[in-house]
This record gives C-alpha cells, sequence and structure tokens, in this order.
C-alpha cells in the first residue's frame, strides 16, 4: 500500500492543475515520476489493472480519474505504466564496468561498449 510521504492525497489532487507529478517513483525509461495515489484501494487497483491487461487503457483512465480525481495526463502515466516504473530500472550492472545496463536483458554496454552475447567470447565494440 502507499505511503502518505510518496503519494497524492485528494486534497493534494484538488490543486495540482497542470503540472507533471512531482513525486512518486521515477521511470528510468521516460524520466516522469509516475504518481501514486493514497485513495486508490487494493480492489480498485486490481480492477484498473485488469482493464489495463485486457487493452482497455481509455477505460482504466477513466476509472482512475473517477476512482482518486486525478487530471487526465496523471492518470494517463499512471496507466501507462501500469502504476509503477518500468522494468529497465531493475537491470544488473555491466559486468566489465559496473554501470547500469538499458534493460534486464541487456548483453552489451552502452558505456564501455563491452558486447557478450556470445559468453565465452566477450568484444569490445568499435575497436
Amino acid at each position: 500500500m502507499n505511503t502518505a510521504i510518496d503519494a497524492y492525497s485528494r486534497e493534494e489532487l484538488d490543486s495540482v492543475g497542470d503540472e507533471l507529478p512531482a513525486k512518486g517513483p521515477i521511470c528510468p525509461k521516460c524520466q516522469q515520476h509516475i504518481p501514486q495515489f493514497v485513495d486508490l484501494s487494493d480492489t480498485d487497483r486490481f480492477r484498473i489493472k485488469q482493464l489495463i491487461l485486457s487493452g482497455q487503457n481509455a477505460l482504466a483512465t477513466q476509472e482512475l480519474r473517477a476512482t482518486v480525481h486525478c487530471p487526465i495526463t496523471w492518470a494517463k502515466l499512471w496507466v501507462t505504466h501500469s502504476g509503477h516504473p518500468d522494468a529497465v530500472g531493475t537491470s544488473a550492472p555491466c559486468p566489465y564496468c559496473g554501470k547500469k545496463l538499458k534493460t534486464a536483458l541487456a548483453k552489451q554496454c552502452p558505456h564501455c561498449n563491452m558486447d557478450w552475447h556470445d559468453p565465452d567470447k566477450p568484444i569490445r565494440l568499435g575497436t
């Protein structure tokens, strides 16, 4: 469940206007805060996520707005991310330089240019 520290209350949502969310987890892919809502119950979250899974994003957006009273841009952002940041942020570090990889399945590093698609013969690209 969301904590009041990183989730928006109904009172906060009434005064946000057209600004983008300034709190909530940051998606490493799009660099946007994914808003979290105090008034979104587990039951409502499950129902909205079922709409998302069935490809009914417009209806999920409407349901989220009706439930928590957030701006449409925030509801679209939440629905696009299913309420949490994309999984690309959970990737392991590069085994050669230690910097963050773009995805959890990456086999080459954009920082040091190492490629380990063949783990027995890693190569440095661009040399």
